[in-house]
C-alpha cells in the first residue's frame, strides 16, 4: 500500500484549508474583541492626533487585508489545478497573518502614542 506524500501540493492544500479556517476563527474573534471594547468605551479613531489616526487608518487597512488573506487561505475553494491552488493559498495565508499582525500592531502603537 502507499503512503501518502505529506509534502505534495494536494495535502498541503488540504493543510492551509484547515489551518487557514482556524487562523481566521481566531483572528475574528480577537478583532470583535477589539472593536466591541473601543466601541462600548466610546473611543473613536477621531479622537487621535492628525498624524496618529492617519496610521491608525493605515494599520486598520492592513490588518483587514490580513483577514481577508487568512480568510481565503482557509476556504475550500479552488482556481486552477490543485498546483494553482496550493502557491495560492501558501501566499495567501502568509501575507494574510503578516499582514494581520503589523496592521494590528500599528493600530495599537497608534493608539498608544496618540
Amino acid at each position: 500500500m502507499d503512503e501518502p506524500d505529506l509534502m505534495s501540493a494536494r495535502v498541503e492544500v488540504q493543510r492551509t484549508d484547515h489551518t487557514g479556517t482556524i487562523w481566521f476563527a481566531a483572528a475574528l474573534v480577537a478583532v470583535t474583541l477589539f472593536v466591541a471594547s473601543l466601541v462600548l468605551s466610546g473611543w473613536r479613531p477621531s479622537v487621535l492626533p492628525a498624524g496618529a489616526a492617519v496610521a491608525w487608518w493605515i494599520g486598520f487597512a492592513l490588518a483587514s487585508l490580513g483577514l481577508a488573506g487568512i480568510g481565503y487561505a482557509g476556504c475550500p475553494i479552488y482556481w486552477g489545478n490543485v498546483e494553482v491552488a496550493h502557491w495560492q493559498k501558501s501566499v495567501a495565508i502568509r501575507a494574510g497573518l503578516v499582514l494581520f499582525l503589523v496592521g494590528s500592531v500599528t493600530v495599537v502603537v497608534s493608539m498608544v502614542a496618540g
